[in-house]
């Protein structure tokens, strides 16, 4: 079959000027196919022309609803030019930087902006110009025309060329950041006060140990005395028995009193400091419990800790080893205490049955759990971090960390 040879549609314009010639050069035939692709064109423009008031009335719904959006939002917003000039500001971004909105276009943003923080809004503008598809960048000011208000920027740049724009939201941070001041002195507030327990604490715990030591601990070596002046009578085998039996008891609780005395508050933090004192707790605690236990200490070369520091660290020794007693069946303990270049390193390890830490963090207010929480309020007393590495059945680990300052250690 023949192929059949497609019409070609002709312009508008060159229709109308071949029906100029039609009837001269043209058919009847030919002057109506003419007309009826004339009338075809006429069809599909005027379904552009449809097509394009319905899409113009859309885009001014758009910008109607962009409109009231913006001018209505809760949150100020305002457009900046490259030089910083207000270009567009809506109701709460003029009440918030205390613009007259019906004049503010042409203003520069920084009219509305604290003098104080003018060296800070300069370079705020033009980091968020050179960064426009990083994130949004955010400054926080004080007003000009409101004394004590602050507002915090939120800038992200948009467009290119002439056409650029700089997009700021704007809100009122004063209150947000008066309370986080109010709880930051709060917390400070609190934070001064366990120091003061804390304190009272460790000066109480060395009352009780002087006492202990000084008055029961006489009134046990009077008893062995008394009980060694009643073997030089020559007693009974029977009163004999009676007499080794009292004296093992009594000499149990000799050391017994010792070492809760040590445990109370040792001499030796005292007198030369943590690492010595921990090193001869590690020892009395591993005979007294029957446990395998080793102490290391490196780099302190003479230098010492602040007292509190100290002893916060000692009595987390003390509360971890105590856990391990309590709860970990392990049959040895690794404690170390290192001086690195900018913190201060308490580890205690062990090989017992290990713990689910999130469990007994759980625990608040159970005996379970007081331990844990005692050794974290002692390290945030500190500005220590306190991390527990442990899992049922494989030990566990804890890890205290100190910040060191040059103004916290000094020479024994």
């Amino acid at each position: 079959m023949a192929k059949t040879k497609k019409a070609r549609k002709r312009p508008p314009g060159k229709l109308l000027a071949a029906l100029g010639h039609a009837r001269q050069k043209y058919t009847d035939d030919q002057v109506r196919g003419l007309l009826h692709e004339l009338q075809v064109h006429a069809e599909e423009i005027t379904a552009q022309n449809d097509e394009l008031r319905r899409t113009q009335a859309e885009l001014e719904q758009a910008r109607s609803r962009y409109a009231d959006l913006y001018d209505f939002a809760p949150i100020g917003f305002i457009t900046l030019s490259k030089g910083g000039l207000v270009s567009d500001i809506n109701i709460a971004g003029a009440a918030l930087l205390g613009f007259d909105r019906g004049f503010a276009e042409g203003l520069p943003i920084a009219s509305a902006i604290h003098a104080a923080h003018h060296r800070r809004l300069r370079p705020f503008l033009t980091s968020c110009w050179q960064h426009p598809l990083g994130p949004a960048r955010t400054l926080e000011v004080l007003t000009r025309h409101t004394p004590g208000k602050l507002l915090r920027l939120t800038c992200r740049a948009q467009g290119v060329g002439r056409t650029a724009r700089l997009f700021t939201a704007i809100v009122d941070v004063t209150e947000e950041r008066r309370l986080e001041l109010e709880r930051t002195a709060a917390l400070e507030r609190i934070k001064a006060l366990i120091e003061q327990l804390v304190t009272v604490q460790e000066e109480e715990r060395r009352r009780i140990a002087l006492n202990l030591h000084d008055h029961i601990g006489q009134q046990l070596t009077a008893l062995r005395l008394a009980l060694g002046s009643l073997r030089n009578e020559q007693p009974t085998s029977d009163q004999s028995v009676q007499l080794d039996k009292i004296d093992e008891m009594t000499s149990t609780m000799d050391r017994d009193l010792d070492f809760l005395a040590w445990e109370l508050r040792p001499a030796a933090l005292d007198d030369v400091g943590l690492e010595a004192a921990l090193s001869q707790f590690v020892e009395s605690w591993s005979k007294q419990h029957q446990i395998g236990a080793e102490f290391h200490g490196s780099r302190w070369e003479g230098e010492r800790l602040p007292t509190h520091v100290e002893s916060n660290l000692y009595r987390i020794a003390q509360e971890a080893l105590n856990n391990v007693v309590k709860h970990a069946g392990a049959t040895h303990v690794s404690v170390l205490l290192e001086r690195r270049p900018d913190e201060a390193l308490l580890i205690v390890e062990d090989n017992g049955r290990g713990f689910d830490v999130e469990k007994a963090r759980a625990a608040r207010g159970r005996h379970a759990g007081m331990g844990l929480i005692g050794m974290e309020e002692r390290a945030a007393l500190m500005g220590a971090s306190l991390q527990f590495e442990a899992a049922p059945g494989k030990g566990s680990t804890v890890f205290i960390r100190v910040p060191l300052g040059t103004e916290m250690l000094h020479r024994k």
